[in-house]
């Protein structure tokens, strides 16, 4: 299992392509918890509990998505 945090700059352009990787990979995503405006500047902060196996492949698809960071925590 891991815990996977997604971090959006500039969500309003970002999150479309984002929400396309997490419902790509809909069922191995076991929890979903979005937080958005949190600061002024319209960042958005998304906290993945990961239970599949293409973690890998899942945090790739995310990290070449422009103004997207990604970090995987085993658990």
């Amino acid at each position: 299992m891991k815990v996977i945090t997604i971090s959006v700059d500039k969500r309003e352009k970002e999150v479309p392509d984002v929400q396309a990787v997490l419902t790509k990979y809909g069922e191995e995503i076991h929890s979903r918890i979005g937080y958005h405006n949190l600061q002024k500047d319209r960042k958005g902060l998304i906290v993945i509990i990961y239970t599949g196996k293409n973690s890998e492949k899942f945090c790739e698809e995310l990290n070449e998505i422009s103004n997207v960071k990604v970090n995987c925590i085993e658990v």
